[in-house]
């Protein structure tokens, strides 16, 4: 017998290139070796197949975050120091900061201040204002919004950012107010100060160390009132303006939409409602809060909803309002599985038999919100779901629906052509008329981190399905996740303080907030209401733990903005979840655009870029030898939206032959 002898192979490495272009949404479940090479295991603040500025889609982009609408409830002047008795400036740049003290008057959310800046020399970034609490100078970081190059001119001026985080303040406790620019800026903005006082401290490393002064800030500060939105709606008579109106307290306020000032129209309600509820049929606006009679508004006058005297019901308190089948059907919050409704076009009219058990009395599981939805009305509880079929009493049928999940509140029931979404005990749902259909399963542990699921609230706008929760350690909605309707994917915000959404006739957003009486207009700028946006987008782990992987080159596409800023890239490598490497690429576009500078003539020398860049240029990083190789893109500011066309990762895998 004959031994032939096989040589061993050497250990070589094979060249290969992967285009990475497809995206396909938030997957929170499945272990990171086992995904998708298009689902991200983590990201914050994204919008994929995003529109920018220009109305082209990207990949991946930052979302845009909520702006002013109306003035904060209670928002009054706390603190303030004017004088400008030996005025003087102080200069903020990225690395000089100057903190202005002061010691609140008054309990409650701090809103907004007014800060006396100037531009100085050619400042090519926007200033921040924070709130930071105090430790001998400032210490813990509490709010964050900033102001606008736009917005500072070349003289002085009292100009207003405002805090989407509205943080809670207490009578006679110091906090700072801090001013510097946003990384990635040049030149500086000039803060007016006054020898009146000896309280304000400077930084000349960016906050890492301070040193008392010998002068005090301009500044005033406002308190606005410590509690949530209860409700709000949008009235839109046939034959007057359309009205935006806000329950907040004990009140029922009407929106002035140039100012954002609001107007009480109705006072004295029950300071023990938590949720406000409003339908409209025929001009007039109905309301419901549990505990006071239903109320409704013409436009001018509001009153109780009164039963006709020749009418043989009564109205209950109603927890829950809606318009079907033209009648107004109240929820009885005394008797939690039962409906009342009006007579036909009669809305005052309450016959003693008009009402429904759903599906009988005292059950046990308790109607927790209703909706229209394909001409009948759904009625959800606790544990399940029921359908109302019909005209009239006559005719009225009530089944369980085949699609047997309930809903935790009122709030989270939302509709679309399509399905009925809903949040339940375990998970999203989608209705589709028969059957439900869990969407969560692959964020469930995102589902997992919400603190009370009947506090949460819903909207759908532009083909999203918005839920805002209460996320693990927090007392107040503060985050978002987002089912992407049309391409059936989840996306995931980060410090959204929302409560009661709602969208208007012409389809606009409104959101109110979570910590306060006021109402801001959603996706206009790329801050919340002046807040750095923190963009976070990780891909998978690429690898399969047997063969060594050399990264090559990581080359990312980007399209460039205006403003200056150098998006974060950083490589983990074995999913240690360490210190990755990190790499940044200049995010900002350079050159010349139409009609800008000096007119050169064809030929006549020199070369002139007619058109900034629009698309990053190749940035090649390389990354290291791993298992796993892991890519994060992220980056905090104010109007510096990332906007990732692709990426290409080039690498060496070792094998044996």
């Amino acid at each position: 017998m004959k031994i032939r002898r096989i040589p061993i192979q050497a250990v070589t490495r094979r060249q290969t290139e992967r285009l990475v272009q497809t995206f396909s949404g938030l997957n929170t479940t499945a272990p990171y070796t086992q995904m998708k090479d298009s689902v991200s295991p983590n990201f914050y603040n994204c919008r994929l197949y995003a529109r920018n500025s220009t109305d082209r889609r990207v990949a991946v982009g930052t979302r845009k975050g909520p702006g002013f609408y109306t003035v904060p409830l209670g928002e009054t002047v706390d603190q303030q120091e004017t004088s400008v008795t030996g005025a003087s400036d102080q200069s903020l740049t990225t690395t000089s900061w100057v903190a202005g003290k002061f010691t609140a008057g008054s309990s409650g959310r701090l809103t907004k201040v007014d800060v006396n800046v100037k531009n100085g020399t050619l400042p090519t970034q926007h200033m921040l204002v924070a709130i930071y609490s105090d430790s001998s100078g400032p210490s813990t970081l509490l709010a964050t919004s900033s102001l606008l190059s736009t917005q500072i001119s070349g003289t002085y001026g009292y100009v207003t950012p405002r805090f989407v985080e509205a943080p809670q303040v207490v009578s006679g406790t110091v906090y700072w107010v801090v001013c510097f620019m946003q990384m990635g800026g040049s030149g500086n903005y000039l803060w007016s100060s006054t020898t009146n006082a000896s309280t304000a401290m400077t930084s000349t490393n960016s906050g890492g160390t301070w040193t008392a002064a010998a002068f005090a800030m301009n500044f005033k500060t406002y308190i606005s009132t410590n509690s949530k939105m209860l409700g709000g709606t949008r009235y839109t008579p046939s034959n007057a303006t359309a009205k935006t109106l806000i329950a907040h307290g004990t009140n029922v306020y009407t929106v002035n939409d140039v100012t954002g000032v609001t107007t009480s129209v109705k006072s004295g309600l029950s300071a023990s409602a938590t949720d406000y509820y409003f339908t409209q049929a025929q001009d007039v606006l109905y309301m419901a809060n549990g505990y006071d009679t239903p109320q409704q508004w013409d436009g001018t006058t509001w009153q109780a909803v009164n039963v006709s005297s020749g009418a043989s019901g009564s109205i209950p308190n109603g927890k829950l309002v809606i318009l079907h089948k033209n009648r107004i059907w109240y929820s009885d919050p005394t008797d939690p599985t039962k409906i009342v409704c009006s007579e036909q076009g009669l809305f005052n009219e309450f016959l003693s038999t008009s009402f429904i058990y759903v599906p009988a009395s005292k059950s046990g599981d308790p109607i927790t919100g209703w909706i229209v939805f394909q001409d009948n009305l759904v009625i959800f509880t606790r544990k399940t779901k029921y359908i109302l079929f019909g005209d009239d009493f006559g005719n009225f049928v009530l089944r369980q629906s085949s699609g047997q999940k309930g809903a935790v509140n009122q709030d989270v029931i939302k509709s679309d052509a399509n399905y009925i979404y809903y949040l339940s005990d375990d998970g999203v749902y989608r209705y589709n008329g028969s059957a439900d259909e869990l969407v969560s399963d692959t964020i469930q542990t995102e589902i997992d981190t919400i603190v009370d699921k009947t506090k949460a609230s819903a909207v759908i706008h532009n083909n999203y399905y918005r839920l805002y929760y209460t996320s693990t350690g927090n007392t107040v909605n503060n985050s978002t996740i987002l089912w992407d309707t049309l391409n059936n994917f989840w996306l995931r915000d980060s410090n959204t303080y929302i409560n009661k959404p709602f969208v208007n006739e012409v389809n606009v957003l409104y959101e109110g907030s979570s910590l306060i009486g006021s109402l801001y207009l959603a996706e206009q700028a790329y801050s919340d209401l002046g807040k750095p946006i923190a963009f976070v987008y990780w891909t998978k782990y690429f690898g399969d733990g047997l063969k060594k992987i050399l990264l090559r080159r990581i080359i990312p596409s980007i399209r460039l903005q205006t403003q200056p800023y150098n998006l974060n890239v950083y490589i983990d490598i074995d999913q240690r979840n360490t210190i990755p490497l990190r790499y940044q690429v200049n995010a900002q576009a350079s050159g010349f655009t139409w009609g800008q500078g000096s007119p050169v003539l064809w030929g006549a020398g020199g070369v002139y870029l007619w058109g900034s860049a629009t698309v990053s240029n190749p940035t090649t990083m390389q990354g290291t030898e791993a298992f796993w190789h892991q890519i994060r893109y992220e980056q905090t500011g104010v109007d510096t939206p990332v906007e990732i066309l692709s990426y290409i990762l080039q690498f060496r895998v070792r094998r044996t032959e």
